[in-house]
């Protein structure tokens, strides 16, 4: 309930509150609000409180006093508004410090803003990142909860307030789950997504380019090679799983099923669309972690090279929990 009250050196911030009333106001504030709800959870919020530094010192140091004085401070939240690869390896020891003050704490506003464009390093430096605050919170018994700041790319702050950067939350423009979502899910210990059932149709979104697997020119022709481009919502791009564990698209008016090419089974196998014909190479499992797994060589179907640009190809690839990997049905 009292938001950002300190500088960077962890003096107060030089505002109508403090200098009318002084650094005494915190406490004031913090009693007169539990005076008006008693059973409201009182809050410090603020950001770069994260790692222990000069400013989560004074916020520290500020909390300990308000408590031996009685003041009613229930909690201290963390914005970790965050830069990737710069999440402070002391988080969860600076968390557990206030925690054993007899506080709650909280992530309140995470994000974790890239320099744009996010390339696919970046993207999966992200995922680590978001992996790791979720560890973090979990290792802290009193850690009640995380928040993040924004629902998708598209409506996040950062980029009207840091030009050049974004890509800074769990989603993409277009609402798709990225690889910062697949690290928090398995860091809460599931499985990144559900299976979509048999008979799931839609387009088969290429999780780290944001383009969908597309059977070029709409081609008729067994034996071409897939590849990703921009999502169109035509037929050439709309997947259907059935219950033979085919995926199957209609290019052109022909049926086709996903194919690993002459049944091969090694790394770089080009994935074609061919006539369905029952064959094992043609049976895929989508699985529930977001990878696209070929049934008969048990590779993950990956868009070459981890491209994230118009025509990039389809292949076979040993699955490493690249981006590049992770795909979305429907």
């Amino acid at each position: 309930m009292v938001n950002e009250p300190l500088n960077g050196d962890g003096s107060l911030v030089n505002d109508a509150f403090s200098r009318a009333m002084g650094s005494g106001y915190l406490a004031e504030a913090v009693r007169t609000a539990h005076a008006a709800d008693p059973g409201a959870k009182l809050y410090i919020n603020d950001y770069g409180i994260e790692g222990e530094n000069a400013k989560s010192n004074s916020l520290y140091n500020l909390a300990k006093s308000m408590l031996a004085q009685g003041v009613p401070l229930g909690g201290i939240g963390f914005e970790s508004h965050f830069i990737v690869g710069q999440v402070p390896s002391d988080f969860k020891a600076n968390m557990q410090r206030f925690a054993d003050l007899g506080l709650d704490v909280a992530v309140t506003e995470l994000d974790d803003r890239i320099q744009l464009p996010a390339s696919n390093s970046a993207l999966q430096q992200q995922a680590t990142d978001y992996g790791n605050v979720v560890r973090d919170c979990l290792g802290v018994s009193r850690c009640v909860g995380i928040s993040q700041w924004g629902v998708d790319d598209a409506n996040s702050w950062i980029p009207g307030t840091f030009p050049g950067w974004g890509a800074a939350t769990m989603y993409d423009g277009n609402f798709q789950p990225k690889p910062a979502y697949t690290a928090t899910v398995a860091a809460l210990g599931g499985s990144g997504g559900t299976t979509p059932p048999q008979g799931s149709s839609g387009a088969l979104r290429a999780v780290g380019a944001g383009k969908c697997l597309d059977v070029p020119n709409s081609s008729v022709v067994p034996g071409t090679q897939v590849q990703i481009w921009d999502c169109s919502g035509q037929a050439n791009q709309a997947w259907t799983r059935t219950s033979a564990n085919e995926l199957t698209v209609v290019s052109g008016g022909a049926r086709l099923c996903l194919d690993a090419y002459d049944n091969q089974t090694a790394a770089g196998t080009k994935v074609e669309a061919w006539t369905c014909n029952g064959g094992a190479n043609q049976q895929w499992q989508v699985n529930s972690n977001g990878t696209v797994t070929g049934t008969q060589s048990g590779l993950c179907l990956d868009v070459t090279g981890a491209s994230t640009t118009n025509g990039a190809l389809a292949e076979l690839w040993p699955c490493n929990g690249g981006s590049n990997q992770q795909w979305t049905l429907g």
